[in-house]
Order: C-alpha cells, then sequence, then structure tokens
C-alpha cells in the first residue's frame, strides 16, 4: 500500500511539475537519439550550475534518473519532502561515501539510471573546502553559481563509473543558474539541455594501485568533463575550455 501511495505521488508531482516547467521556463532538449534505449547500465554526468539542475533534468528528459544528491541537502525539511519521493542517493561530500556508492550500483543493477555531477557542487569556494578534505555539513548559499563556468571535478565520478562498468550519457545545462533571479523578475527562463554521445565503460588495469590509481582516475573525470564541456559554449568551459576544444577535433 506505500509503494502505491508513493508511486501515486511521484506521478501527480511530476505531472505537476511538467506543468509548471511549461509556465516557468522555455525548456529545449538538444540529442534525444543519444540517450541509449536499452542499457544494461547508465550514468548520467552534467555540469551542475544552479540546484535546479535535477529537478529540471528528470522533469525534461525522457528518462528520469536517480541523482545522486549532497546529504546535507536532506536537512532541510521542504527539500527532503521531495527528494524522498524520488529515488535520490545521499552521499556525503568531501570523503569516500562507500555506502552512496553502494546504493548507486544497486540503483543501476535494479534498471534504473544514476545521475551524478562530477563537479561535486555549486559552490566553487565549498569545493576548494572540499578538496581539502573537510565535510561541509550544511547548504551555505548555493543554490546557483555567480559565474556559470564548469570547476574541476572530483574523482568520485570516475570511481562510481569503474566500479559499475556503466555506460556514460554526457549532459549539458544552460540557463538554471538564472532561475532564481528570473522568478523574482516575473521573467521565463530559457533552459537549453544538450545530451551527447554516451560512451564507456572504462575499466581500470587492475595492476594500479595508490597514488598511480588516483592519476588514472583524475584522468577518466577529465574525459568525463572534457565531453560535458563540448555541450557548453566555450564561455561556461571554464578549466575545460582548450580540453573541449582538443576533444571537439578529435570526434
Amino acid at each position: 500500500m506505500r509503494l502505491i501511495v508513493i508511486y501515486s505521488l511521484r506521478i501527480t508531482l511530476l505531472v505537476i511539475g511538467r506543468l509548471i516547467c511549461l509556465v516557468l521556463f522555455r525548456v529545449t532538449v538538444e540529442g534525444r537519439e543519444h540517450i541509449p534505449l536499452q542499457p544494461e547500465r547508465l550514468m548520467l554526468i552534467a555540469n551542475h550550475f544552479s540546484w535546479f539542475d535535477p529537478p529540471v533534468l528528470a522533469l525534461a528528459l525522457p528518462i528520469t534518473p536517480a541523482f545522486v544528491v549532497a546529504t546535507e541537502a536532506h536537512e532541510r525539511r521542504w527539500v527532503s519532502v521531495l527528494l524522498r519521493l524520488f529515488d535520490t542517493i545521499p552521499i556525503w561530500r568531501g570523503q569516500v561515501d562507500r555506502a552512496a556508492f553502494r546504493l548507486a550500483a544497486e540503483a543501476m543493477q535494479q534498471g534504473k539510471v544514476v545521475g551524478i555531477f562530477p563537479e561535486g557542487g555549486i559552490n566553487p569556494d565549498l569545493a576548494e573546502r572540499r578538496a581539502r578534505g573537510e565535510t561541509v555539513a550544511h547548504l551555505q548559499g548555493n543554490m546557483s553559481r555567480a559565474n556559470p563556468q564548469l570547476i574541476p571535478a572530483r574523482a568520485g565520478a570516475a570511481l562510481l563509473a569503474t566500479m559499475t562498468e556503466a555506460q556514460i550519457l554526457p549532459v549539458g545545462v544552460l540557463g538554471t543558474e538564472q532561475i532564481m533571479t528570473n522568478l523574482r523578475r516575473f521573467r521565463r527562463t530559457r533552459i537549453i539541455i544538450r545530451i551527447g554521445p554516451a560512451f564507456g565503460p572504462i575499466a581500470a588495469d587492475p595492476s594500479l594501485r595508490g597514488q598511480a590509481r588516483r592519476r588514472w582516475l583524475d584522468e577518466q573525470v577529465d574525459q568525463m568533463m572534457r565531453r560535458i564541456a563540448t555541450l557548453l559554449p566555450p564561455a561556461h568551459r571554464g578549466p575545460y575550455h582548450e580540453l573541449g576544444q582538443e576533444h571537439r577535433r578529435s570526434s
């Protein structure tokens, strides 16, 4: 009975959410043909310029990913209610959260698409603190990125990809960082979602250990970000500007 109620609520919220999207946003989705029809395991990766990225992607795409979401997001009651209604996977940022990786792997085994943001967060300042090993326990004014450019990614997305041997679907999202500003001005927001060709799976050399394995994972997540970079205009590619250009020439 509980599952029926949850499923009914999900369907209702999806319908309401899509109606709200029609009113508030002008969403264009490009590259639908790149979505694999029947993948054994599929992981969606995307840039993360705004808190609105997961709901917009879930409402606009023909697939509904189970997004890996920061555990601290569940601490806000109004956010937690929505997250619990959908298949979100909580993760502690700033550390290797093996429990979250296990849940993501189980979700893929059940045929679900798992969505992850390799940059690890919206606010670059918090990203720097996490890179120093600090666990950020609260949301601190990171509804949208003030300067909508890519930031260096963390190796977690590459680690999950190698653990699950999943195909990887790159997605670029533009416009979500303007939603709050436009809402205050009663303006519709133009959002563009670009889907790139799926790639992978990627497999690690089992002989790699320690720093060598870490360097290899860093290289793989850079490759992932290059795929996302090619889906964004040069002004939004940040440190992946030249990398995006090189990947475009080689593809």
